[in-house]
């Protein structure tokens, strides 16, 4: 509803402001996603070495 309404009012100029606005409140949330994706990457990673080990036949 704000978009409509700034859109309508300031015309191309609101439209470039509008867009600028869109990519500052998106660019935390991609940090916050390739961070989590580090995360997933290690932790699975780490459970893959793990399960490895196990199943590992021992040697007597």
């Amino acid at each position: 509803m704000i978009a409509g309404v700034l859109l309508y009012g300031g015309g191309s100029t609101a439209l470039g402001a509008l867009q600028a606005g869109a990519v500052a409140t998106g660019l935390p949330f991609t940090v916050v996603l390739l961070v989590m994706c580090f995360s997933l990457y290690v932790g699975l990673h780490k459970e893959q070495r793990q399960l490895a080990k196990a199943l590992r036949p021992t040697s007597l």
